[in-house]
């Protein structure tokens, strides 16, 4: 099958028009062919002015600084020296008028994801694009930011910019776009304006049907699984203060919080990465910072990161040597092909090739991968970290339906989402993290969505 198949898309000065589709559907595919990132077999394209291309998976060069990658090749200059000072304040006033804020001289592979988002969108301001292709830019952004973003994408859009957002988030297409093209295996399938349709009739468009329901939920919760008392710790990019809670067997609970507050510091102490104080208890017994990776996987702790690209996978490998990846020790090599099949089936994952090289994949084709590793993995906690970030609503109802029925069947999940919705869909009990502290819990019965987001904001 082609990734784009005889596609026709018209872009118009000042508006904003969204692009939707399953993952694999071409979209991304499409955008580049726009860029003129990859070549088209045949058709043409035609814009006039500057085309700027903020990529789904960042094209940042990690070792430098935030206004070194912002202005790659055009810095200013004194004579035949760099203008440092010039160019941090050349990033700082493009930051300010676009309502992105960024330190200029943070070195990027320290920056939580969502600020490399930023900088990956500065990157192509600065170029005062007369198109702008973006693709899913809200991925890594907590809801907070989403609203903000778009009046900054939607101000550009008002000083004539035609910008094209390639998104799963119907939300967000209806109420920010002006009109929406949905794509299907490589084809448009429809075309609106956005006024005139509806989130349930885009996402039936995109999927040729009906959306598959979320899985039954079931309440399977027994003892403590996992006890944490006054765990502190320090990531790259966020710090953990003082955490006490705990999730038992059986059970989906949730951390809501906008990113940057303590988030990725909880993840890395509970696998093993980052050390920590306070105290840890896994099945009664203590889990020490000097563990290894390697032990927590042994005793049934898996995590399913945030960043797939760089934590989770060997983008240069094929799908049967990521989905052992981890379990080589523990199966033979003649059960590598049927463990490649179990989650390539359980998770619909496209093309259905085990030999397919994972890189070449769709980003929630990749996902699907993870998580599917993961709970065929005999896991007994899962620590699940952003698990639908970038993948389209069938995809994200596979992925929640799969976790739900690890719950089900006795496992504890604990699930740390930017995404409320995610949260209050899937979750038994919601902690609120706030400035790298919990500042609140809820269960099921009483969940609040506005006072949880006023917790998120630091209002107690």
């Amino acid at each position: 099958m082609q990734a784009v198949d005889g596609v026709d898309i018209e872009l118009q000065s000042g508006e904003i028009h969204a692009l939707v589709g399953e993952n694999g559907a071409g979209k991304s595919t499409l955008a580049a062919i726009a860029y003129g990132a990859v070549k088209a077999d045949e058709g043409s394209v035609v814009a006039g002015g500057v085309v700027g291309l903020v990529h789904q998976h960042f094209k940042l060069i990690e070792r430098l600084r935030v206004w070194e990658n912002v202005l790659l090749n055009r810095e200013p200059r004194r004579g035949w020296v760099i203008d440092v000072a010039a160019a941090r304040e050349r990033v700082n006033r493009l930051a300010a008028t676009y309502g992105l804020a960024v330190d200029p001289d943070a070195v990027v592979e320290t920056l939580p994801v969502g600020i490399k988002q930023r900088v990956e969108l500065l990157r192509e301001l600065d170029r005062e694009p007369t198109v702008l292709l973006l693709d899913e830019p809200t991925a890594a952004l907590a809801p907070s930011e989403i609203a903000s973003f778009f009046t900054t994408i939607g101000a550009l859009a008002a000083r004539g910019t035609a910008i094209l957002v390639v998104t799963h988030k119907l939300a967000e297409v209806i109420a920010y776009s002006q009109r929406v093209t949905v794509m299907r295996a490589g084809r448009v399938v429809a075309r609106h304006v956005t006024s005139e349709t509806s989130a349930d009739a885009i996402a039936r468009e995109m999927v040729g049907g009906e959306v598959p329901a979320l899985a039954a939920r079931g309440s399977t919760a027994t003892a403590p699984l996992l006890e944490v008392r006054g765990l502190s710790a320090r990531s790259a990019t966020s710090t953990l203060e003082d955490a006490t809670f705990e999730v038992r067997a059986g059970e989906i609970v949730g951390i809501a919080g906008i990113e940057g507050n303590g988030q990725t510091a909880l993840a890395d102490a509970l696998a093993g990465v980052v050390p920590f104080t306070g105290e840890l208890r896994f099945e009664g017994d203590a889990l020490r910072p000097d563990d290894s990776p390697a032990s927590r996987l042994r005793r049934g702790i898996r995590v399913i990161p945030q960043d797939r690209r760089h934590e989770a996978l060997v983008l240069g490998w094929n799908v049967r040597d990521n989905v052992v990846l981890g379990r080589q020790r523990t199966l033979a090599r003649s059960q590598y092909a049927e463990a490649a099949r179990e989650v390539i089936e359980r998770f619909d994952v496209r093309p259905p090739d085990p030999e397919a090289t994972v890189g070449a994949l769709s980003g929630g084709n990749q996902q699907k991968i993870v998580v599917g590793r993961t709970l065929a993995a005999h896991a007994k906690l899962v620590v699940a970290y952003q698990p639908t970030r970038g993948i389209d609503i069938g995809a994200a109802v596979l992925v929640q339906s799969r976790l739900i029925e690890a719950r089900n069947a006795g496992v504890g999940v604990l699930l740390i989402s930017f995404e409320l919705d995610e949260i209050f869909a899937c979750a038994d009990r919601v902690l609120v993290i706030a400035n790298g502290r919990f500042a609140g819990s809820f269960d099921r019965a009483t969940i609040d969505r506005g006072r949880i987001g006023a917790l998120m904001a630091g209002n107690v």
